[in-house]
């Protein structure tokens, strides 16, 4: 075992043990952030028993969680620059992922806001909100996108997407294709719907 080098903080009152990495941070982000931690936290120890988090020797495991993702979620409330938030497509898809499982709304908000600024290809962005259960109509521009290309789904990014919403997107495709054009004519591979009447479409189908 030993201590996380950046996230065993003096004068933590919470210790976690992931992966055979100690962390020691403060109970009040946990306790004010999240109600299933809340919870967690406030079960009582039994009679003479010490209560749960509050040394390495009672560290709270958290299984199914990588050492390097809570690092990242972490980051979030020991940010040394305040208000400005840098990280990489990646680590706030795995902020996302823990903050969803436990509850913190808040982390939630400020993870979709910072992704929401960065490029993502709209497959991978379709699959990560739905999975976290992000507004979708966030995702009203990336349905379109996916309507409008040329190419069709491949049997991989169906498989991504799930078949929900793969049968969606065909059907939208396959909607925009059958209206013709100013000109009179349909492309099979090109839907030239205007932006309204598109996302008029997207709406009905999602």
């Amino acid at each position: 075992l030993r201590r996380h080098e950046e996230f065993y903080l003096t004068g933590g009152d919470l210790f976690f043990l992931i992966e055979q990495n100690h962390f020691r941070v403060h109970r009040y982000f946990f306790e004010r952030e999240s109600q299933w931690f809340k919870l967690q936290l406030a079960t009582p120890a039994s009679p003479g028993a010490t209560r749960q988090g509050t040394s390495e020797s009672t560290a709270i495991v958290l299984d199914n969680v990588k050492a390097a993702s809570f690092a990242k979620f972490l980051w979030v409330f020991y940010n040394p620059k305040y208000s400005l938030y840098k990280a990489r497509v990646d680590d706030w898809v795995a902020i996302m992922e823990l903050a969803h499982r436990w509850g913190f709304n808040e982390v939630m908000k400020l993870a979709t806001r910072e992704i929401e600024k960065l490029e993502m290809p709209d497959i991978d962005r379709i699959v990560a909100y739905h999975k976290f259960e992000i507004d979708r109509s966030l995702l009203l521009h990336r349905y379109a996108a996916l309507t409008a290309r040329e190419e069709p789904l491949t049997l991989e990014e169906g498989m991504a997407l799930g078949m929900d919403t793969t049968l969606k997107i065909f059907r939208a495709r396959e909607v925009a294709r059958a209206i013709p054009a100013a000109d009179g004519s349909r492309s099979p591979t090109s839907a030239s719907l205007p932006a309204e009447e598109m996302q008029s479409l997207i709406l009905d189908l999602f």
